[in-house]
Parts: structure tokens; sequence; C-alpha cells
């Protein structure tokens, strides 16, 4: 009996057993179905989103999240598809993504969620009411959020028309937490003076705060220069403490008489909890365009050929490094302007005739200081060769500007200095003008070549003679032979050695002329990379213009002023259209690099970089001979 039992247990055990085997089969085949999950459809995608805050001031930044949710294995989650706002008024910044995922059980099956979020920031730059709707498409259906978020925008838009500077020190009130005051030293200023021009920001947010001027002022018809910003500082106004951030300084030489523009700046102010959490908000701030009067130079009192450059506070000197030299040997003067004012362009006007003494061109030095104002000295290195013996004077150079502080033109002139010279026999006798040309290298080779031309003739009565019938036939035929054989051989030896020396011997000329060459290429190639962007096109084509027209010129370019140097382009040939023409183009590329040079289209910058390489490659301005840009 108990046998019995023992085996009806012991098969219960087996069914038992066997059922538990299968189960697991079982499950083991249906798990990787049970993870697969279903297939992604239109329904799978889900749409959410949502505004931080419904009601906000004009320039204050909220937070605009969208999320899109994918459910299934596999697939790519849409992207959102956002209305345009720039028709109401908002910019947008962003996005910053992120991306989630989630699994989960439900009825024995595994479902994956995988979520993506945008979050932008939306800046609205003026007041209104606007419905902020998004969609994105999936397998051929639009799926909208179930609710559409609405902005309210309250306040006051800032002015885009421009308004005229006032020239006060600190703004009288505050038209909130957070604006930007314009500072502007003098809104009368005449054309060529130095006017300071600075951006402010004022907060009380009472947090750290990063600050980006996303849309610099334009500063068209003016010179610019940059200067150094204020360290922050705390001032009162209207009874309320602000920390004041200068973002930017600039000194501007206005270039034309009239009323000139200073465009609206913009500037974006994230505000930061602490150092290590992201920026938590954004504001966006605006100024207004600032007019300026500039007034004409006087025409009272005004010197010939005036340059409207040569306007501030100079001052001029002169010195050699000695006094007393021998006839022809060579001394440095330096000239010295010394001032504040727009020193990097002044005209120092006409050199001074040097009785007695040679000049060459001089090397020009610049050194500029930004303190309050901008200001500098620009040198003058000559090098003067006397001819005369005896005493003589370097004559005083006189030099002309407009002071605006007295409003009248002013003369300064450097001492005369007297020179010693002794006279020496050897020197090199002056020329037919009174100046006597250095003799380089290739002068004295010339005239040793030309010595050598003109050596008396050889007549037959000169020549040694040799009788041909003495001594040995037989060795007076092989020297008739070796020498019949020899001179061809000498010949083709030298020819062949001159040729290898021109082609591989150095030539200081041809270096120079490939490396100037070599230069041009450079920055036409440079120019027409930066058409599209713009960044370092005008320079680029400035200094492609510049270097043609003093090749042009001749060494007397070097150092020249604009208006100088074009009057010796036109005495070199250079015809006037192509004169007119570089001058154009110097003026526009200098317009564009301390100006407006944003506003311009990449077509036009095409269309300038087509006219510059036109003047260097095909007109008369082209020097002769020499490799195309």
């Amino acid at each position: 009996m108990s046998a019995a039992r023992d085996d009806r247990s012991s098969v219960a055990r087996r069914r038992v057993l066997a059922l538990g085997v299968g189960a697991l089969a079982l499950a083991l085949v249906e798990t990787p179905r049970a993870w697969a999950g279903p297939a992604p459809a239109a329904g799978g995608v889900q749409l959410q989103v949502q505004l931080e805050r419904g009601r906000v001031n004009v320039g204050e930044g909220v937070r605009y999240v969208i999320e899109i949710a994918l459910e299934g294995r596999g697939g790519r989650a849409p992207e959102p598809e956002l209305p345009d706002f720039s028709t109401m008024g908002i910019e947008l910044k962003g996005p910053m993504t992120s991306q989630g995922q989630s699994t989960s059980w439900i009825n024995g099956q595994v479902t994956r969620r995988t979520t993506i979020s945008y979050t932008y920031f939306l800046l609205p730059t003026k007041p209104g009411k606007f419905k902020l709707p998004v969609h994105v498409k999936h397998n051929g259906a639009k799926i909208r959020a179930p609710r559409i978020p609405v902005l309210e925008v309250v306040g006051a838009a800032v002015p885009e028309e421009a308004v005229a500077a006032s020239g006060a020190d600190k703004p009288q009130e505050a038209p909130g937490d957070l604006f930007l005051w314009l500072r502007v030293d003098k809104p009368r200023p005449y054309v060529g003076e130095q006017v300071i021009y600075a951006i402010e920001l004022y907060e009380r947010l009472g947090r750290r705060v990063d600050i980006s001027l996303t849309d610099p002022p334009g500063f068209q018809d003016f010179w610019t220069e940059e200067l150094n910003v204020r360290p922050q500082r705390v001032e009162a106004v209207g009874g309320q403490r602000f920390r004041v951030h200068t973002i930017l300084r600039r000194a501007l030489f206005p270039q034309r008489a009239g009323e000139l523009t200073i465009g609206r700046p913009q500037a974006d102010v994230g505000i930061v909890a602490d150092l290590f959490r992201p920026v938590q908000r954004l504001r966006r701030v605006a100024g207004q365009a600032l007019k300026l009067e500039v007034q004409p130079l006087p025409a009272a009192g005004q010197p010939a050929g005036f340059s409207p450059n040569n306007v501030g506070n100079f001052k001029i000197t002169t010195e050699v490094d000695r006094a007393a030299v021998k006839q022809g040997e060579p001394l440095t003067l330096t000239l010295t302007i010394t001032g504040t004012g727009n020193i990097k362009a002044i005209d120092p006007g006409e050199w001074p005739a040097l009785p007695g003494m040679r000049r060459y061109d001089p090397k020009v030095e610049l050194a500029t200081y930004e303190g309050e104002r901008v200001g500098g000295e620009r040198r003058y290195e000559f090098l003067v060769i006397p001819e005369q013996a005896g005493a003589l004077e370097i004559p005083a150079h006189r030099f002309s500007f407009f002071n605006p502080a007295t409003e009248r033109y002013q003369t300064v002139a450097s001492r005369p200095i007297a020179l010693e010279v002794t006279a020496d026999p050897n020197a090199p006798a002056p020329s037919s003008d009174g100046a006597a040309a250095p003799v380089s290298e290739a002068t004295a080779q010339a005239t040793s070549d030309d010595a050598d031309l003109f050596a008396p003739l050889m007549t037959p009565e000169s020549v040694p003679r040799v009788d041909a019938g003495s001594g040995d036939p037989r060795r007076a035929f092989r020297r008739w032979l070796y020498g019949m054989l020899g001179v061809p051989a000498a010949a083709a030896a030298i020819t062949g050695g001159q040729a290898l020396w021109r082609r591989f011997g150095p030539d200081d000329a041809a270096r120079e002329a490939a490396a100037r060459a070599a230069r041009r290429r450079s920055l036409a190639a440079e120019a027409e990379a930066a058409v599209a962007g713009g960044e370092g096109f005008y320079g680029a084509v400035s200094q492609l213009l510049q270097g043609a027209a003093v090749e042009r010129a001749g060494p007397e370019g070097h150092g020249l002023p604009r208006r100088r140097l074009l009057a010796l382009l036109r005495s070199r040939g250079v015809s006037e259209d192509d004169v007119s023409g570089l001058g154009a183009l110097l003026d526009r590329c200098d317009a564009a690099r301390f100006g407006a040079a944003a506003s311009e289209r990449a077509e036009e910058r095409e269309a300038v970089l087509e006219q510059a390489l036109s003047l260097v490659r095909r007109s008369s301005l082209a020097t002769r001979g020499r490799e195309g840009a």
C-alpha cells in the first residue's frame, strides 16, 4: 500500500516538473516578442507645449518648452514645426535639447517610451497678445498639442527712430530695474573732432549677470577707434542704487558735416542664479539711435589745402642724431607730431626744402595711447645727406590744425636746426639740381661696363705679333686646330653657364617681384574668401589697393598721406579715372572698416572686389611687366 502511494507521488512530481519546464520554455520564446513592443503608429506620438509664464514685459525672456514622446521600439521622433515668431515681434533663442527613455510592463508586454524636450527662450520686442501653436508630422499625420499657449506682452517697446543726443553725464530717472544708457560727450561736434560714445548697462537685479552686445550700433560716416571700457561702478539714479556695466566705448571722428546717425544697440542679459547653474532668466534691452549735428569746419582763417583730419590739439618737435658731420655723410632727422586727435590720419603737409642737402623719403612710425581720449605720436625719420660744406640749416616745419576747444585754426612750427658741415674733397659732387644721387652697386657695375665699352681702340700697330712661319709646322697646325675647336667649346660653355646662372642664380629683383605677386594673390584670395561673411574683407581689399598704388608710385610713395599719394600717381601717368576710382575704393574700405560694414550685402562686397582686381590688373595703375594679382 505504501509502495503504491510513493509511485503516485513520484508521478505527480514528474507532471509538475514537466509543466514548469514547458512554461519556462514558452516564456523564453515569448519574451523577445514582449520586449519588441508594438510597431509605432501615428497615435504613438504625443505632443505637449508649456509656456513658463503667460504674461511678461517687453524684452523679458520666457521659456517655451516643447515635449515630444514616441512610444515603441525603433523609429525616430519628429521635430517640432514652429510658428513664424518674427511676424509677432518675438525673437527665438535656442533650442536646448534633452532626451530621456523609460520602459514599462503592461499586460505582460514591455513598452519603451522616448521623450525629447526642446527649450526655447522667447524675447518679445513689442506689446500684444500672441498665440503660439506648434505641431509635428508623423507617418503622414499632423499632430497638434492639446492646448495652445497664449503669451501676453505688456509695456512699451523702445522706439526705433533716432533721437538727438543730449550729452548728459548720467540718467536722471530709471525706466526700470534694467536699461541701457547711451553716453555722448559732445552732441554738436565739428568734422574730424573726437567724440566719445559709450554704451552702459544699469541694473539692480541682485544677481550675477552675463552681458552680450547682440546688435552693435552702426557707425556710418564715422572713423572709429576702440577704447578701453571702464570698470564696474555703483551709481544712484532716482534714489535707487544701480550697478553700472560699460559694454562699449568708442572714439568717433565724423567724416562729413550734417546730421549723422549712430545706430541703435541691443544687448542680451542672462541672469544667473549661481556659478553652477545655467542662465535662469534672459532679458533683452535696447537703446535708441542717436543723432549728432556735425558742424563744418569754419572757412574763416582756414589754411590752404587744410586736411579735415587735422582736428585736435598737437605739437611738433624735430631733432637730429648729430649736428656736426662731414660733407656727404648721412644724418637722421626725426620730426614728431604729438597730441590728441585722429593721430592715424593726420596730414603733416608739405615738407620744406633743405638747401644744400638731399633728403630721402621718411620711415613713418605710429604710437597711440588710449585713455579717456585717443591720441599719440606720429614720427617721421628722414635720411639727410649734406652736399655742401659750411653752416647749413634745417628750416622749421609748420603744421596746421583746428583746435575745437578754442574753435580756431592753429599753426605750430618746429625749431630750426643748425648744422656744421666739414668739407670733404672725396664727397660726391652735387647733381645739377643740388642733390647727389647715391651710387648703388648696380650703378657702379654699369659705370664699369661703360668704361669697358669706351676703352681705347686696338689698332694693327698696337697688336703684338708672332711670326707664324717660325718653329715646327706641325706644332703650328696643332695650335691652329686646338684654337679652332676650343673657341666654340669655350663659347658654348660660357653661354650655358650664363643660362644656368640666369635660371638658378640669385636675383634679388626677381625674388622681390615674386614676393610682391605672392602677397597680392594672398590678399585677393583672402578678400574672396571673406565676401560671404564680410569679416576681414575690406581690410584685405584696402591692403591690396594700397600696395598696388605704392608699387606704381615707386619709392617716393612710401609713407605718403592718401591725398599726396594720389597726386603722385597722376604725375606717374596714371589716368584720372583710375586715380579717382582708386580713391573712391579706398574711402569706401575705410568707411566700411571703421563704420557699418555689416550692413552691406555679399553682392555689394563682390562688386567691390571685382573693381579692385580690375584696377590692380588691367588699368593704368598696374605696373608694367609685373604679375597680376
